[in-house]
């Protein structure tokens, strides 16, 4: 299962991570998140918790991060930030990989 996440999208392979304590999941996978995860900007990293480890609604996270909750999109463009922020750690974790 391990490569089928690695090739699926960041949503999915998130969700997966998101049920590490919950159930069924890709532990091998979910460890690489966690590693990835753990080098991000501290915003990044509370972004990605509350919403995949604590299914945090959005006006939660919102006030906890003290992102503006109307109009919607502010919220979305955070979340976007975070995932493209964990998606290029992920990369590089990979280029490292391959290039080392």
């Amino acid at each position: 299962m391990s490569r089928d996440l690695v090739s699926a999208p960041l949503r999915r392979r998130l969700e997966n991570w998101g049920n590490a304590s919950r159930g069924a999941y890709d532990p091998v996978d979910a460890a690489r998140i966690t590693r990835a995860w753990q080098t991000l900007h501290v915003r990044h990293r509370d972004m990605l918790r509350m919403v995949y480890l604590w299914h945090a609604r959005r006006e939660v996270v919102c006030r906890r991060l003290r992102i503006p909750r109307r109009p919607a999109q502010c919220f979305e463009l955070e979340l976007a930030a975070a995932r493209a922020a964990l998606a290029r750690a992920l990369d590089g974790g990979n280029q490292n990989r391959e290039g080392g």
